[in-house]
């Protein structure tokens, strides 16, 4: 700890670890500094097609595989790890208290087999263990059991000290979560969150979970091409959510665990700290019987982790000589597993500027603010959605017609992501990636936006009508039911939306995706025909 670097990096879980490799073979010194060691435990299992493109990307952009590997489960069992998952269908069913499931009360979404759609269900444990292991293989300095204890930034350099003494850099990334050094000694840290969401959770692995599909009627199952089994289910209900994330639903996975996860509104759920984690969770599992009989006879491999209040964030990410992680920055709650798309668009921008920096030999605080504006508009837009969520749940009928909303939502910020994808893999040029370096937040400034930002606010509106009592939960449905019903940028031929018996849809059928894109590029409207749909599907063996 007595060397002079280019950059420390402080915290090695995912974003630490490949900002760190990127900065090194691109010729940086680069110190890697670690609190504690690994494997070790962690969360943030779940990917979605944009965190799996993300890692894609950012791996062929700085021409680094081991990250690209991240984006394949196949990838992942060949060059990593044989104890991860598939995601190949992400799904919600509503329970209700002291009611069996109903299979009605469904939603399952089955992604298409296209490139880049092929997400795991990480076990971080190997994950990060392995992205360390990469660093380190690629000339990164790394020292771990090493908590930092202080951070300085001065005008010509920065110092972090450690229990083993002080090592001076050019440039220092606070990748060390939510206990930042820096954070808190630069005033960062927000006192009260004003976050809208305020949610807790109480978490662990266990052995012993079926599947879903194995517990439940023939006939509550939505009978599609993959079992609510082949990805992350989510039980849902007035209040709260659950994660179900099996490792063990890949054949070539040898693992026998699954993550579980139960996230509440504190206000619903006041946390009980007379009893412990486990007692707490499941004298809640036990409301609802569907999820009761699905979790029977489950064990903990972990010890159970009951949180406080899950919402944090901070003031500003980035200054002269410095800047905090997306992670590190803040959080808002796991529903939607949006928390590693935001960590590789973070990468991705954030290792572009600080190389842009050393290039120019300025530092500033100026040439980081875009990282700022990323960071925040991360934040608020996952905490608009996740609090929407939670004022849809006290009812099935405005749950449903939000779960058709996101769905909307979620498909084409999907494909304006691979549409660059596509065009790169056409072209072979690094240079297509690089307009999402200039957006505020990558999607914000797709053809699509206007369209969908002005219905999440008449969504919005009607689910704070709903939530306030304002307005019946029938009334507040209908708005968004009206409002998807009368979209022109959404294929109702594909998914019937805004109808209220519209539940699943399956992708995975090539028939259904090539409907998707034919319309795309004939019948759609001509800002989504020419600057969305206008790509070639590439070939890939």
């Amino acid at each position: 700890m007595t060397t002079d670097y280019d950059v420390i990096v402080g915290g090695s879980g995912i974003a630490g670890s490949t900002t760190a490799t990127i900065l090194t073979d691109a010729g940086l010194d680069v110190l890697l500094v670690e609190a504690s060691a690994h494997p070790r435990f962690a969360i943030g299992e779940g990917l979605l097609p944009q965190s799996s493109m993300w890692m894609w990307i950012v791996g062929e952009y700085f021409d680094i595989p081991e990250i690209r590997y991240l984006s394949d489960a196949d990838e992942v069992v060949n060059n990593i790890t044989s104890s991860c998952g598939i995601k190949h269908s992400i799904a919600f069913s509503y329970h209700r208290e002291d009611e069996s499931f109903d299979g009605d009360d469904a939603h399952q979404l089955i992604p298409p087999r296209l490139p880049l759609y092929n997400e795991s269900h990480f076990l971080r444990a190997d994950i990060d263990h392995y992205l360390v292991e990469t660093a380190e293989a690629y000339g990164v300095d790394y020292v771990d059991e090493t908590p930092i204890v202080d951070v300085d930034i001065g005008t010509d350099d920065v110092t972090v000290t450690t229990d083993d003494g002080e090592t001076t850099a050019a440039f220092y990334i606070d990748a060390t979560g939510g206990n930042s050094v820096l954070a808190e000694k630069r005033g960062y840290h927000e006192e009260a969150s004003a976050l809208t969401t305020d949610s807790r959770a109480i978490f662990a692995h266990v052995e012993g979970l079926e599947p879903f599909d194995d517990v439940i009627a023939e006939a509550d199952r939505p009978g599609q091409s993959n079992r609510l089994h082949d990805g992350t289910l989510h039980h849902v209900f007035d209040g709260g959510w659950m994660w179900i994330i099996p490792f063990d639903n890949f054949e070539r996975s040898d693992a026998t665990t699954a993550s579980v996860g139960l996230v509440l509104d504190r206000d619903a759920y006041p946390a009980d700290e007379s009893v412990t984690p486990e007692e707490e969770f499941f004298s809640i599992v036990e409301r609802f019987p569907g999820i009761a009989h699905h979790l029977g006879g489950v064990e903990p491999t972990t010890p159970w982790v009951r949180t406080g209040r899950l919402q944090r964030t901070a003031s500003r990410s980035s200054g002269h000589r410095h800047f905090l992680t997306s992670s590190t920055y803040g959080f808002v709650d796991p529903l939607y597993s949006l928390g590693l798309v935001n960590t590789f668009e973070s990468v991705f921008v954030s290792t572009n500027l600080l190389l842009d920096a050393f290039e120019a030999n300025d530092f500033s605080a100026e040439r980081f603010e875009r990282l700022d504006d990323l960071h925040r508009e991360q934040i608020e837009t996952v905490d608009a959605t996740v609090s929407n969520a939670y004022k849809a749940l006290g009812d099935f009928a405005v749950w449903n017609a939000w779960a058709q909303f996101e769905l909307a939502q979620m498909l084409f910020e999907d494909l304006y992501i691979q549409r660059h994808c596509f065009d790169y893999l056409e072209s072979g040029e690094r240079t297509v990636f690089d307009s999402l370096l200039t957006e505020r937040r990558p999607g914000v400034e797709a053809p699509f936006a206007p369209d969908a930002s002005a219905m999440f606010e008449t969504t919005s509106d009607a689910l704070d009508g709903y939530a306030a009592g304002e307005v019946s939960a029938e009334a507040a449905a209908e708005v968004i039911l009206g409002e998807l019903r009368d979209a022109e940028w959404l294929p109702k031929h594909v998914y019937d939306w805004g109808s209220e018996d519209a539940r699943h849809v399956d992708f995975s059928d090539p028939e259904l995706v090539d409907a998707f894109i034919t319309w795309g590029k004939t019948e759609s409207p001509n800002h989504l025909r020419e600057q969305l749909f206008d790509f070639q599907l590439p070939k890939m063996g």
